[in-house]
């Protein structure tokens, strides 16, 4: 497990990791490195991280948080993290959730899924399960990740999850605790290798910009033509 104090610091480790250990694989027609099961632990997740804010895409983290928004409905994509969140099948999780939490704070059973059984379609989401538990007054968000884009999604993944559990700990009243979780599929695409081992250096004058869309798998790029 990487154990670490910040989401920036989560980041740099996970790339430097997949960088290291990760294995070639293909994702349709696009090369990646990958790790087979990549666990971390971020001790106290903030919003004003300032390797996220120097580094990161902020286009991409804007619409990350536009896609965990309640309410909100993107006409490119089958759903948003925010319809699976607020309004699964007409019911809102995070209303469930915090209210599951506070008639019984010491639960062990706070938790949510966002995945569809028997969904065909070929667009599936990536972050599957949100788990919340308050101990010792702080609230501790865990999450599974079937697949995680390590350079160019998992610091907007990370910030949207920051600020869910941050909201969360805020309707109870109580303290922000850890961000941990499991991804399945932890991966660097072969277009960002080059980026990734320069974002290591933490040069001064640097900042990803995302390809996916441009440069990742076949079905993306037709997609979003």
């Amino acid at each position: 497990m990487l154990q670490v104090e910040t989401i920036g610091q989560a980041w740099l480790e996970s790339v430097k990791y997949v960088l290291n250990h990760g294995v070639e694989h293909f994702d349709e027609d696009s090369k990646l490195m990958e790790v087979i099961g990549l666990s971390i632990e971020i001790k106290e997740p903030r919003l004003d991280d300032p390797i996220i804010t120097q580094y990161g895409d902020h286009k991409v983290i804007e619409n990350m948080m536009h896609k965990f928004g309640k309410g909100v409905v993107m006409n490119n994509r089958p759903f948003t993290y925010g319809q699976r969140i607020f309004d699964y099948q007409g019911i809102d999780q995070f209303e469930w959730m915090m209210k599951r939490l506070e008639d019984k704070p010491e639960t062990k059973s706070a938790t949510i899924t966002l995945q569809n059984p028997g969904d065909t379609h070929p667009n599936q989401p990536c972050l599957t399960t949100l788990d919340a538990k308050i101990r010792r007054g702080r609230l501790h968000l865990q999450f599974f990740f079937r697949s995680q884009n390590i350079l160019g999604r998992q610091y907007a993944n990370l910030m949207a999850l920051t600020k869910f559990q941050i909201d969360l700990a805020n309707r109870l009243d109580v303290g922000v605790g850890s961000l941990s979780g499991y991804i399945a599929s932890a991966h660097i695409y072969d277009y960002d290798r080059n980026n990734a081992s320069l974002l290591l250096a933490l040069p001064e004058e640097f900042s990803i910009k995302d390809q996916f869309y441009v440069d990742g798998p076949r079905s993306i790029r037709e997609s979003f033509k």
